[in-house]
């Protein structure tokens, strides 16, 4: 065995890490079960009340940013402890941009679709293929009285 193989292999930190991963494994398999108790939950409220209990929407997408923070932490991306080592989380996950995870880095917040602006279809510049004096036409001959 090469020495670089021996030093990797006696690496108190890799150890470390190895054991923390195991428990994050284990937490995230509890954080699953409760997501889908939430999710069963959401459509029981759902049928009956016609609509979802919002005050657990919150809870809902800090406990999934939470599973995705320790899949970044199991898969290497991040080297950054979740919750209990970090605050817990509060709102939508930030994409980590350095892959060093230097603190320093800005983060950029990933988008939900509720996040999304809605446009008006009447104030949008939308461009076809068609042509402006079609589309002049067909608003015409939408206007026109039926011919019958």
């Amino acid at each position: 065995m090469d020495e670089k193989t021996k030093a990797t292999l006696t690496n108190l930190d890799t150890w470390k890490r190895g054991l923390f991963m195991v428990v994050f494994v284990i937490t995230s398999g509890v954080a699953k079960f409760i997501v889908i108790l939430l999710a069963i939950f959401q459509f029981i409220t759902v049928l009956f009340k016609g609509q979802a209990n919002q005050g657990l929407l919150p809870f809902g997408q800090n406990l999934s940013t939470y599973l995705y923070q320790i899949s970044l932490f199991l898969t290497f991306k991040s080297q950054r402890m979740p919750f209990p080592f970090s605050a817990f989380p509060d709102g939508t996950p930030a994409t980590e941009l350095n892959e060093d995870n230097n603190e320093d880095m800005p983060t950029a917040e990933t988008k939900t679709n509720t996040d999304e602006e809605m446009v008006e279809p009447e104030s949008a510049d939308i461009k076809t293929d068609v042509g402006e004096a079609e589309v002049d036409k067909a608003k015409d001959t939408k206007n026109e009285p039926s011919k019958e």
